[in-house]
């Protein structure tokens, strides 16, 4: 077994394939709902989570097996704490916490808000979620959540498909787990329920609770488009019992699918061709994007992939530079996620 094995051995659990398996670590996670007695049920239309792991694949075919003995120094000091961070969120689902509080002052959000950005995170907003957002038989301990983004390198992401686009997207990860644990930290001690994601994989579509949030709008890419770092984020939820959350009711962002219509970049960009020319309804009442299947190979093949990330003019030139430049399209299809119940 070489050393590459080895290491991916102890980061990840080995699937049925005896490779490396994304999916058995996050299943692992999901066991931990099993201490409580009720959840919040997904709906029947709920889709399940996109799986991480490629069939197709040998552990030999994919980019873990080839990184350098550089490339592997220079990632596990991020994994690593990565990895204790995933499971110190995922430790948080003992059943055990008993909230004191379920609403909260003014004052509490403008602290909750402080801790957050000074610990990383670049966006906050707050979101009843809807069932069609919780994946398929999974559940969450309260209806409510804390969004947060956190922002990743520009330099860095532009290389995409890249040994570097990797390590930034695996910081990024890092970046939301430490701050989700930092804030549902403070939640309890403040008395509430506070329950954070595991950074990624989850229980429910992070992206799609992000726009209901008004943080942003999903692009044609299937990723959030915000103001500050365009494609550039990653997401996470902190699951709380607070129920007078300070919840925004509209998104100012819907505009950018009018500019999606018409620019289309990521879907001439992507490799393999699995970026729909339109999105495509689903059950849920949520947007398909993205042909999952044709999509995960390539993304395990190479680094994650990213291209349409980094192809997005919203993360070269910025928001507001496209929002200026841009002069409307009154034909674009209108592609809107209705906040189901």
């Amino acid at each position: 077994m070489t050393i590459v094995n080895r290491i991916f051995e102890t980061l990840m659990p080995k699937g049925s394939s005896k490779k490396p398996s994304l999916d058995k670590l996050l299943a692992q996670f999901d066991r931990e709902l099993e201490n409580f007695q009720t959840l919040v049920k997904p709906a029947e239309t709920s889709k399940p989570r996109t799986p991480f792991d490629s069939k197709n694949l040998t552990f030999s075919d994919m980019y873990m097996s080839k990184l350098t003995v550089r490339q592997i120094a220079s990632v596990l000091p991020i994994m690593l704490p990565l990895q204790v961070q995933m499971r110190q969120s995922a430790r948080m689902y003992d059943g055990k916490f008993q909230p004191r509080r379920s609403t909260a002052e003014p004052e509490f959000f403008e602290q909750l808000e402080t801790l957050a950005r000074n610990a990383g995170a670049v966006d906050i907003k707050y979101v009843k979620v809807p069932n069609n957002a919780i994946f398929k038989d999974k559940g969450i301990p309260y209806p409510y959540a804390v969004v947060i983004t956190v922002e990743m390198d520009k330099e860095n992401m532009s290389t995409a498909p890249s040994f570097e686009a990797f390590r930034e997207v695996a910081k990024g990860y890092g970046n939301l787990a430490r701050v989700g644990n930092k804030m549902a930290r403070f939640m309890r001690r403040s008395g509430f329920a506070a329950y954070p994601g595991t950074a990624l994989g989850g229980l429910t579509d992070y992206t799609h609770l992000a726009e209901l949030a008004g943080l942003g709008a999903i692009g044609y890419h299937g990723l959030l488009i915000t103001p500050g770092e365009g494609v550039r984020l990653r997401i996470n939820t902190i699951y709380t019992n607070i129920t007078n959350l300070p919840i925004q009711t509209e998104n100012e962002h819907y505009w950018v699918r009018d500019f999606c219509a018409m620019c289309k970049k990521c879907i001439r960009a992507c490799p393999v061709k699995a970026i729909y020319d339109q999105p495509r309804p689903r059950g849920d009442g949520g947007m398909q994007c993205i042909d999952h299947d044709d999509c995960r190979d390539y993304f395990n093949q190479n680094f994650g992939c990213a291209i349409c990330l980094a192809s997005c003019p919203f993360s070269d030139i910025g928001y507001e530079k496209v929002k200026t430049r841009f002069k409307g399209n009154p034909t674009a299809p209108q592609f809107h996620i209705p906040h189901l119940p």
